[in-house]
């Protein structure tokens, strides 16, 4: 605990506080006065300049003042002896303990396998392509296929920004756009990525 001295002036007045009286030369108070060499003594008595008072429950007023007044050296002893007494003893058992605790390992779950998509659905061969909502299928190259119906098997519509090749085929048409191939069957459609 820093203790701090009262001093007043020799002539009277109010008693102020200062974290060390010197031997000799001026005395600054925490309320910031400035005490001239043999124009101060030292007291016992309990100060009365609210200033000081106020002041004095202020730590770092009280530092600052230590410093202010050559007395930083004390300050740090007196800050010292108090972590001393904080510290808590050590126990020669738990250094052994920590040394030995080892990292803790976490097993992640892979994922979880993403659904298989069906081989076909209705006239829709689907392999290669990825489902975008219901009846709706994209290919890698973007080609948009829509498939209506009640159970979504029945082509209905082909989307794509790029060119688009329609071309006969015997008795049937062929369409080519992006990856993507419809080929006229007997009794509809077949829509599959076209292989190179």
């Amino acid at each position: 605990m820093v203790r701090l001295e009262s001093v007043r002036r020799k002539s009277g007045g109010r008693i102020h506080l200062t974290p060390r009286i010197p031997k000799a030369g001026p005395v600054t108070t925490l309320c910031g006065q400035i005490l001239g060499d043999g124009a101060y003594a030292g007291t016992d008595a309990v100060a009365d300049c609210a200033n000081c008072i106020r002041r004095s429950k202020d730590q770092s007023r009280i530092s600052s003042a230590f410093f202010e007044s050559d007395e930083g050296s004390e300050l740090l002893k007196l800050s010292l002896e108090h972590a001393r007494r904080r510290q808590p003893e050590k126990s020669g058992g738990d250094a052994p303990a920590a040394a030995e605790r080892k990292p803790l390992l976490r097993v992640v779950p892979p994922p979880p396998p993403e659904p298989v998509e069906p081989e076909e659905a209705g006239e829709l061969v689907t392999d290669g392509f990825k489902s975008s909502g219901q009846g709706v299928w994209r290919s890698p190259a973007g080609v948009i296929v829509r498939m209506s119906g009640q159970r979504r098997d029945t082509f209905a519509e082909l989307v794509f920004e790029g060119e688009i090749v329609v071309r006969r085929n015997g008795d049937s048409i062929v369409i080519r756009a992006g990856d993507v191939e419809v080929r006229q069957t007997g009794d509809g459609v077949e829509v599959r990525i076209r292989r190179r």
